[in-house]
């Protein structure tokens, strides 16, 4: 097996791995290590790895997933997102989980924020809201406070002090990482049939699993 083949391998096995494994051998590997769940977008990933915490991406169970539970609290025409996403929770697939992060994709993730506080109490849940008007003295202010909120969350759920220089250290971790990742896009907007698509998702969803700097 090529190398590429058995980097695929590897990808598509955590894809389709809904126990979550390798998070808890990562979780496992160290005394006190933390994980928190995030549903994508707009989560600064940054902030959480300044704290030593793993950020996991949360879509859903996909098709691999009977959603039963979950039809309980959200209607059958609801996004399958949100419902499969109890449906882990409640089946204590996200057990090993220290907390969730829900940011401001849509009402039903909002809504789902509350619906985590309330299942699971023991838990750390934060709804991570963005403005939509980033002027300094409007959007810009209250984007801040959401980042250092978060940041204080994180902090103490870690145990840890999250300084701006362990932020600024991790956001240059992260660009590296989004450096590779556009290395690998031109080279498939330039040679296309050498990167298949299914392949290039396989290895963006390991990103959302493995550590940044394994990934």
């Amino acid at each position: 097996m090529s190398k590429v083949a058995a980097i695929i391998k590897r990808c598509e096995a955590l894809y389709e791995d809904l126990d979550f494994k390798a998070v808890q051998e990562w979780k496992a590997a160290a005394p006190n290590r933390k994980v928190v769940g995030y549903l994508p977008i707009y989560v600064p990933r940054e902030i959480a790895h300044a704290a030593g915490i793993l950020s996991v991406g949360i879509l859903g169970g996909g098709d691999q997933l009977e959603v039963i539970q979950g039809d309980a609290y959200y209607q059958s025409y609801i996004c399958r997102i949100p419902r499969s996403t109890i449906e882990l929770g409640l089946t204590g697939k996200l057990g090993d989980f220290d907390g969730m992060l829900f940011p401001s994709i849509c009402d039903v993730i909002r809504n789902l924020s509350g619906m985590w506080q309330i299942l699971f109490k023991d838990k750390y849940v934060r709804y991570f809201d963005v403005p939509q008007n980033y002027e300094d003295n409007i959007g810009g202010t209250y984007y801040v406070h959401e980042l250092e909120i978060l940041r204080d969350d994180l902090a103490k759920l870690a145990g840890v002090e999250v300084t701006n220089e362990k932020i600024n250290q991790s956001i240059a971790v992260f660009n590296e990482n989004r450096r590779v990742i556009r290395e690998l896009y031109a080279y498939r907007s330039a040679e296309p049939w050498q990167v298949p698509t299914t392949e290039v998702y396989l290895l963006m969803r390991a990103g959302m699993v493995l550590p940044v700097e394994e990934h």
